[in-house]
């Protein structure tokens, strides 16, 4: 199968794994906060948090990284890639804002959804610039899609104006990772550096 034909119906899969788990999940409010507030946030947690199979994939340094990895602290998992015009520069920014804002802060990372060019040399170039202390993974595009669908995450390749290029549409969403590697739930954009504060304060209490 044409490998640009095969990219698109795994995305078109992943967009289905992404609605399907949106109407079948079961969310709770944070203890102590109104359902207005929830929703001011953008907040959803799940009232069981779901298991992620082990990934692996390499991290901006070149360092093999694993689910063990995610384990012992809360993390926020952006997927993006480097070449994204808009979303992904203005997403990590309200990250980088909100991150100089904590006290305790959660691990950021960001997933590349463009693997073919996204090597971790360009991913070190790239997010640390927003923050000396986000971090970025690259992995293969199985694996990628093994993580993405896990997190109902969907992402695939968009034709460009030039010949054979392209850009990558992928979910805006914030993936919340807990401390035992488990996807908790997230955060639906758009982003404010505000909330997403107040969000890291509430998951840490």
């Amino acid at each position: 199968m044409d490998k640009g034909v095969r990219n698109t119906l795994l995305g078109i899969a992943a967009f289905i794994s992404l609605i399907l788990g949106l109407l079948v999940a079961s969310v709770m409010l944070p203890k102590g906060m109104t359902e207005e507030e929830a929703q001011q946030l953008g907040l959803y947690l799940f009232d069981t948090a779901r298991p992620i199979k082990q990934i692996s994939m390499t991290d901006h340094n070149g360092q093999p990284v694993s689910l063990e990895d995610l384990k012992g602290q809360w993390n926020i998992v952006f997927f993006g890639f480097t070449t994204c015009p808009d979303i992904c520069p203005t997403t990590l920014s309200v990250l980088a804002e909100a991150r100089r804002g904590m006290k305790t802060a959660p691990h950021i990372i960001m997933v590349t959804v463009d693997p073919d060019r996204d090597t971790p040399e360009k991913l070190h170039r790239y997010v640390p610039a927003f923050h000396p202390d986000f971090i970025g993974y690259v992995g293969t595009f199985d694996e990628t899609v093994k993580l993405a669908e896990q997190v109902n995450v969907a992402f695939g390749k968009v034709p460009g104006n030039e010949p054979g290029s392209y850009l990558v549409d992928h979910t805006a969403s914030l993936v919340l990772i807990d401390p035992e590697g488990r996807y908790a739930g997230f955060i639906k954009s758009p982003h404010n550096a505000q909330r997403i504060q107040r969000i890291v304060s509430y998951l840490e209490s």
